[in-house]
């Protein structure tokens, strides 16, 4: 610290090592505004697949009693997770492409807003609707949340691309802070679940408590990127990037947009695997796997909340965490390309697990095989999503890092297209 005296004051001059301990201050916040904004892209789509419970309550026999036993599910009850899974990923990819050719026409920040306040109050309508009595109009409920579901995952992509474009001109490890924001979400989701269902209440009230949650997030998500926005920080990398007053900014082209393409389609194909193999198989696979215990209350209650989705969600996360960390396999190593292929054995792996209403024989029944394959299957998919996602912007100049990341994010998309679309073919399989 220097102090400068003069007659009439006594001025206090930060020394050196006082603004990079701010500089330091405003990079770790701004990194957990990051990690905040990644949970929030995801949470619509967490919290509408984890809410299983619900959702089979809302679309049940309602001429039947609640607790009658051997009952068969409905029509609706079949297809919700399915073309949950199918309505959610179309509009996604769809967005997600048109963030990567036209995210340049309209502000980061404006983009940002909107879809963000888009997705608090569709969520918002999907809350009050818990609340609601439906089961006189269960076809038209089944329809209206389907249009739901499609506007609030267009809004989650919007959000999701421009949140990749802007982490693409930070260092690495707020692109590491977005992939592993976006599992924690997930932990958050599955988390909040399980208490809602632990407090013992109806599905209906369970759920109004659970999608309340989901709806304070969201809004305090809003807030952290309102104020991550006008930090000094964030303003150096997103500016450092633009060019100058007197400058002519460049033109994009279809041929630049290819030339950058080219220079990260392998990364980018990987990405798409990974996601493919995922949507695949979780959760409309996984959903119909049930439980050996002769615990009632374990394999009724808490298996799927737990298994499939807790422990997919904490090894989501733990895996993009270590990828962080470990940064190994290197940038350009096509072992990372092999990885991502190995994953396809998953999807036999759970098909063979124990569902008592398939064809296919059950030869890992036990639950431990399904916990163990649950483990490593999402331990792979945080562990190679979060290398792809990372390596992707920094295999192209800085200035072409933004659009990188959308085509990164596009790809992503796309992933998650295709292993919704494969979902229906192997529920119908399993």
């Amino acid at each position: 610290m220097i102090i400068s005296q003069s007659a009439d004051r006594t001025d206090v001059i930060p020394s050196p090592s006082a603004t990079t301990l701010y500089a330091l201050h405003l990079g770790n916040v701004v990194y957990a505004c990051f990690l905040l904004l990644g949970l929030g892209t995801l949470l619509p789509w967490n919290f509408f697949i984890t809410a299983e419970t619900y959702w089979q309550y809302k679309f049940r026999n309602a001429s039947v009693p609640q607790n009658a036993s051997d009952v068969e599910k409905t029509s609706l009850q079949e297809l919700y997770t399915p073309l949950q899974v199918c309505l959610s990923q179309v509009p996604n990819f769809l967005f997600l492409f048109i963030n990567a050719l036209f995210s340049h026409l309209i502000s980061q920040r404006v983009r940002l807003i909107t879809s963000l306040t888009m997705m608090i109050i569709l969520f918002s309508l999907t809350t009050t609707f818990t609340q609601v009595y439906t089961d006189s109009w269960q076809g038209g409920f089944f329809a209206l949340t389907m249009v739901i579901i499609i506007l609030i995952n267009s809004a989650g992509a919007i959000f999701q691309g421009g949140l990749f474009g802007v982490a693409g001109m930070f260092p690495e490890k707020y692109m590491t802070a977005v992939v592993s924001g976006q599992a924690l979400g997930g932990v958050f989701a599955s988390g909040a679940r399980i208490v809602s269902l632990s407090v013992g209440a109806a599905d209906a009230t369970s759920a109004f408590i659970y999608f309340m949650i989901a709806v304070g997030v969201m809004v305090i998500t809003l807030g952290a990127f309102l104020y991550m926005s006008n930090t000094d920080f964030y303003k150096h990398y997103t500016n450092c990037q633009r060019p100058e007053k007197n400058e002519v900014p460049e033109k994009r082209s279809f041929g630049s947009d290819l030339q950058i393409f080219k220079e990260i389609w392998p990364i980018g194909v990987s990405v798409c695997g990974v996601f493919a193999v995922t949507l695949a198989a979780f959760p409309a696979l996984c959903v119909t796997i049930q439980s050996t215990s002769e615990n009632e209350k374990w394999a009724d209650v808490y298996f799927q909340p737990v298994v499939t989705f807790l422990l997919f969600n904490v090894g989501d996360y733990l895996g993009r965490q270590g990828a962080g960390m470990i940064m190994w396999p290197r940038q350009g190593s096509k072992i990372l390309y092999l990885m991502t292929f190995l994953r396809l054995i998953f999807i036999p792996l759970f098909l063979f697990c124990n569902k008592p209403d398939s064809s296919i024989p059950s030869v890992f029944a036990h639950d431990s095989w399904y916990i163990l394959f649950m483990l490593l299957f999402s331990l792979s998919n945080g562990y190679c999503s979060s290398l792809c996602m990372t390596y992707g912007p920094k295999m192209v100049s800085e200035e072409n890092a933004e659009k990188a990341s959308s085509m990164m994010a596009a790809m992503l998309g796309l992933g998650l297209l295709t292993g919704g679309l494969l979902s229906f073919a192997f529920r119908l399989i399993g």
